[in-house]
């Protein structure tokens, strides 16, 4: 039956369809009709009872489906038949005289407008066959639907009228015609975007030029406060720049955000239009919400090409921001070396602070730089620069888990010990941020001691036993950390809590024993003054309670007693493996001093 339609065979195509076709084979067939344009086929169809008006899976009707391959045979004889010419459907909800207007075909439109279309409908999308045909750029469908009074100014989707629409693609001569026919020029879209906006932000500057000559507002503002010149800035219009400027274009306009066109310009790197705003006698310093100027973004971006420029028209090296960061602490922040060091080699002062007491080092070192690192400390910035609460720039790399630069800190020598006065360490951080055991160990080796504890009065252990960061833990036993300290926790369940205690709470057998075995006797006697019933009073936790019980229930081994005994005298830190070491113990028991015991499999309480 297909080949028959293709061909538009009318003595084939009866004898098939009156011996094999149900009727719903005659509605596919009678869409296949209008898509192959066989009016001989369609007319048999509907000479046969076939509903003009079905639809189709896509809730298209004959009529729509003819409308839209532009078939006026076809579109005629469903017209003759007295089809609904304004039914909507598809997937966008177009009537028939949208989809015609769409593919341009005047005939069509023509024939529809006649058999009692409404120029006026809205699609799903609430456009107009106007709109439609303006976005395509079909000018004379465009006249024909306006002489058929088709409003003019109807809004669309987005609010967007039919000037609007012919403005974003550029179809000039559609514009022109609309604006005869006194489209507005100052309507605005669901962004307050006027269409002068529109084009400049499209870069059409014949489109620009069309409606300034027709006396369009050159400084009317979005609903974000943004011009038409913000937008050509933006996008690197340079010549539409130039021709808003001519016509009075406010050069440091700010949008919502206080953002000026230059500011613009320099967030997209377009080098032209930011040398034309300068030329233009902009204000290179003004500043946007945050206090940021147009070198700011330059610096952030690591533009050193645009700070070059800028600073070359009078861009204040020194200015800062909301958080009272410089041009030069953003580069070092983001790790900018190119631009950081043309800031530095112009002059930029490298001693201001942030708002939190911040040094330059202490951004570069926040951002992962190891390069920027290296700069600044050989430009003389102190490794060891302490804000207010004593974080050094070891720390700013420790809270960004930017290990490559902790590792660079620590091979510089960098200070790891607590001063008086100081609300962190280096190594409360780097257990609480739960970072790799290498990590902890080089802080560790570096001199840090596991027994110095932060403002929260918390142990490392403690963040240890929290994250169940089982090799961190053996690692602190190791170096003989303390495990008595209670921290005012802001953690559920815990208010006043040892690591011991903690160790309970995450429900961790390993963690219970481990802590017990390594500190005999006084870590059992915590257990004995818990109250376990308070603890747990899920029956699922019996067993985990049952086994602490086995545990405390007789005195620990000699074995452990001395081992605990043997090791406080040993100190605390990492030197207390080498201490060890000086025993010469046998193999066994140097082992056993060295916590051979303990093994992330382990969960009985035997000792």
């Amino acid at each position: 039956m297909d080949d028959a339609i293709m061909l538009d065979d009318y003595t084939v195509f009866k004898s098939l369809v009156i011996q094999k076709a149900s009727p719903e084979e005659l509605e596919s067939l009678l869409f296949k009709s209008c898509n192959f344009f066989a009016e001989n086929c369609a007319a048999i169809l509907l000479t046969m009872g076939v509903d003009k008006d079905c639809v189709d899976s896509n809730r298209m009707t004959p009529l729509m489906h003819a409308a839209m391959v532009g078939c006026v045979e076809i579109t005629s004889l469903l017209i003759t038949w007295g089809c609904q010419v304004n039914t909507l459907g598809g997937t966008e909800g177009n009537s028939a005289l949208h989809l015609a207007a769409q593919i341009g075909h005047l005939e069509i439109c023509k024939m529809l407008i006649a058999a009692g279309a409404n120029v006026n409908i809205r699609n799903e999308k609430d456009d107009t066959p106007l709109i439609i045909a303006a976005s395509e750029g079909h000018l004379h469908i465009v006249k024909l639907l306006l002489e058929n009074h088709a409003s003019i100014n109807r809004r669309g989707h987005r609010e967007c009228s039919a000037l609007h629409r012919a403005t974003e693609y550029g179809h000039y001569e559609v514009c022109s015609y609309l604006i005869t026919c006194k489209a507005g020029l100052e309507d605005e879209d669901t962004f307050g975007n006027t269409p002068l906006i529109c084009a400049a932000e499209k870069g059409h500057i014949n489109l620009v030029l069309l409606y300034l000559a027709q006396g369009a507002d050159v400084n009317r503002v979005s609903h974000s406060g943004t011009t038409a010149l913000h937008y050509a800035a933006k996008e690197g219009w340079t010549a539409c720049c130039k021709v808003l400027l001519h016509h009075g274009a406010e050069i440091d306009a700010q949008d919502i955000r206080r953002f000026t066109p230059l500011m613009l310009a320099v967030l997209e790197r377009h080098k032209k239009v930011l040398q034309l705003m300068l030329d233009a006698k902009c204000n290179v310093n003004m500043v946007a919400y945050n206090r940021r100027t147009a070198l700011h973004y330059a610096a952030e971006r690591n533009y050193a090409d645009c700070c070059r420029i800028l600073m070359d028209s009078g861009a204040h090296l020194e200015s800062l921001d909301g958080d009272r960061c410089s041009p030069a602490m953003l580069a070092a922040m983001k790790g900018n070396l190119e631009t950081l060091k043309l800031l530095i080699s112009s002059g930029a002062e490298m001693n201001h602070m942030t708002r939190q007491g911040l040094s330059i080092l202490h951004l570069a070192a926040e951002g992962g730089s190891i390069e920027c690192c290296k700069l600044l400390i050989q430009c003389g910035l102190s490794i060891n620069a302490r804000n207010f609460e004593g974080v050094t720039p070891l720390i700013c790399a420790i809270r960004t888990t930017k290990t490559p630069v902790i590792l660079y800190l620590l091979s510089q020598s960098c200070s790891v010990q607590k001063l008086q006065g100081d609300a962190y360490t280096a190594l409360t951080e780097a257990v609480y941020r739960n970072m790799d055991k290498f990590v902890i160990e080089k802080i560790l080796t570096q001199g840090a001691s596991p027994n110095e504890t932060d403002h929260f009065n918390t142990l490392p252990l403690w963040y240890a036993v929290d994250n169940l960061n089982l090799p961190v833990v053996k690692l602190l036993l190791m170096c003989n950390c303390d495990f008595l300290s209670e921290t005012e926790s802001v953690f559920a369940p815990c208010v006043l809590c040892s690591p011991m205690t903690h160790a309970v709470h995450k429900a961790s057998p390993v963690l219970v024993q481990w802590l017990v075995s390594a500190y005999a006797e006084e870590g059992a006697s915590i257990l004995r003054k818990m109250n376990l019933y308070n603890v747990f009073h899920d029956p699922d936790n019996s067993e985990f309670v049952s086994l602490i019980h086995q545990l405390v229930s007789q005195p620990q081994s000699l074995l452990r007693q001395c081992r605990r005994t043997i090791r406080k005298q040993m100190g605390h830190g990492f030197q207390v493996g080498k201490k060890i070491a000086c025993l010469h113990l046998p193999t066994l028991l140097y082992n056993y001093m060295l916590f051979s015991d303990l093994e992330p499999n382990q969960v009985s309480f035997t000792s």
